[in-house]
């Protein structure tokens, strides 16, 4: 296929082919979008995608897998058409400006960020320098909203629940007044600031995943996020005949199971506290099921096992004392931000003195200006220590350092700046390899005992063979005090807690063919037998199902 592509693109000049790339990748799903450009633009492998986004290998997979489908399909759909850098808009810019402005009121600290006038879409966003309580209105072509994200008053009378789903069907409505008549509400999420609405269209008593409207209710009744996701009037058809349900559950016990430890947040999953758990976790549990064939409607390819050894013995380096000298920020270069990330953490951002802005203000401008020739880092708010780092501009050198000499480089940068974090550290084997940024990545996953690394949890070092510079920095979240207090727990053989796996069910829900993408298709999901919550894996120590709570 990739063949094939190149050879389409090859025909038509370089900017209609950056145009013809640009659009079809602004019409995927945004988690097929961050893989893709992480694998194509930014020259990231398989794994180190999954080690950055914390999914299973698989999962990457599957999704850069669809999301090169999708993409072949759009282009070649625009390959004998002319593309231009912005879509034709059938309303005015101006009029489509006025009536984003009658669903927001801007305040006076806020400025215009994005206004931004492709894929037939036009999308407006206002915020503070610091993105900040920021504002945004997406409409399409035609002037209706698509999405509406905005802060909600600090004060104000108090509105019933009851009301306030009241408030989100009249909103929904006065949009598109056919909406409910499709739609039925979902879920209900109340918290203590806001209440959560979810609306699907249901098919055969089952809601299909291409069409959810979201519309967010604050506690005194303003709408402060829309998302509407549409409906359809030519629905799948159910099927007349399902799989054998049993068939597709007996594969749960046959499937591969591997031990981890995780860190687990109570509010998320059914665990009696926040900590890391020894866990045992399998691939099927993602899986999905065609209802009718009982097939997997995705492949999975077993994954290649993983390999490390102890943390290499290097020397130090000098310490050096300011963070921007740690970094390796330039004289060239100024502080462009600095904010407050949450109660732990601050990010910095440092750019080039010189850097011109763009003078359009579309959503690619907008990301440029947060984004190229900077460097961004976190910083530990309270002992001032930094966190993480990343280079978003190009830096060259006349070395030519070998794979060995980078891989030292990074091991001393650990041991001079992380050294407390040392006796938990392994370092992941791999073949050598630089990017074509000419980096090359190490992944120094944390064990809790040899053979048991917490999935997740890792520095991740990318180092430059021209320079010998740092340019990518990623560092555990957990605290070292909790890695430092986890006591090892008893963990009990899979075959003896394999019982348990009795309390996993099959359930039938509505799936996109991505495969197609036309009508849905109906499948079975894995899920807890009384509550239907998504399995995670069964505890290693207790031999208990964990479930996501959400």
């Amino acid at each position: 296929m990739e063949t094939n592509l190149q050879q389409q693109l090859i025909e038509h000049d370089e900017s209609t082919t950056y145009e013809f790339v640009h659009e079809a990748l602004s019409m995927l799903r945004k988690d097929y979008q961050t893989v893709l450009i992480l694998f194509y633009f930014y020259d990231f492998t398989i794994q180190e995608i999954a080690n950055f986004l914390d999914k299973p290998i698989n999962t990457i997979k599957i999704h850069l897998h669809r999301s090169r489908i999708q993409v072949k399909k759009l282009l070649e759909q625009q390959m004998n058409k002319s593309i231009h850098e912005t879509e034709v808009i059938h309303l005015l810019k101006d009029q489509l400006a006025k009536l984003a402005l009658h669903f927001v009121s801007i305040p006076q600290d806020h400025q215009l960020l994005v206004e931004d006038y492709s894929n037939n879409q036009a999308t407006f966003m206002w915020s503070t320098d610091d993105l900040d309580n920021g504002i945004q209105v997406t409409l399409d072509q035609n002037g209706k909203l698509i999405e509406l994200t905005r802060p909600p008053s600090t004060n104000g009378p108090l509105v019933s629940i009851e009301k306030r789903q009241t408030m989100a069907e009249q909103f929904l409505a006065s949009q598109y007044p056919e909406a409910l008549d499709y739609l039925t509400l979902s879920r209900m999420i109340d918290k203590e600031e806001q209440t959560t609405f979810l609306y699907k269209q249901y098919v055969g008593g089952y809601p299909l995943e291409s069409y959810t409207t979201k519309m967010v209710v604050s506690k005194y009744g303003e709408i402060i996020d829309f998302k509407y996701g549409g409906y359809t009037k030519s629905p799948p058809t159910s099927p007349a005949q399902l799989a054998n349900k049993e068939v597709i559950l007996q594969q749960v016990y046959e499937a591969p199971w591997k031990l981890s430890v995780k860190y687990l947040l109570s509010d998320l999953y059914s665990v009696p506290k926040s900590g890391l758990y020894p866990i045992y976790e399998s691939p099927i549990v993602y899986q999905t099921f065609n209802a009718v064939n009982g097939e997997t409607t995705f492949e999975h390819e077993p994954e290649e096992p993983e390999t490390f050894i102890p943390f290499p013995k290097v020397g130090v380096l000098e310490k050096r004392k300011t963070i921007e000298e740690i970094i390796g920020v330039s004289d060239d270069m100024i502080k462009l931000r600095e904010t407050e990330i949450d109660e732990n953490t601050i990010g910095i951002v440092w750019r080039v003195k010189d850097w011109q802005a763009p003078k359009d203000k579309t959503i690619e401008s907008f990301l440029l200006e947060r984004m190229e020739d900077t460097v961004k880092a976190t910083i530990d708010k309270h002992s001032g220590k930094l966190k993480e780092f990343i280079w978003f501009k190009e830096r060259t050198g006349g070395l030519n350092l070998s794979f060995e000499a980078c891989r030292d480089i990074a091991c001393a940068f650990i041991a001079t700046y992380f050294e407390e974090y040392i006796p938990y550290l392994q370092l992941q084997s791999k073949k050598p390899s630089f990017n074509r940024a000419n980096c090359a990545f190490f992944n120094f996953p944390l064990h809790v005992a040899p053979g048991l690394p917490i999935e997740g949890e890792r520095f991740y070092v990318g180092v430059n063979k021209t320079t010998g510079f740092i340019d990518l920095l990623w560092s555990p979240h957990i605290d070292l005090e909790l890695l430092q207090s986890y006591e090892a727990s008893t963990i009990q053989p899979f075959e003896k807690i394999m019982p348990v796996l009795k309390g996993v069910d099959a359930f039938l829900q509505w799936s996109s063919n991505y495969e197609e993408k036309e009508e849905e298709i109906l499948t079975y999901k894995l899920g807890h037998f009384e509550t239907k919550q998504p399995i995670v894996g069964i505890d290693a120590a207790t031999g208990q199902l964990i479930v996501r709570k959400i």
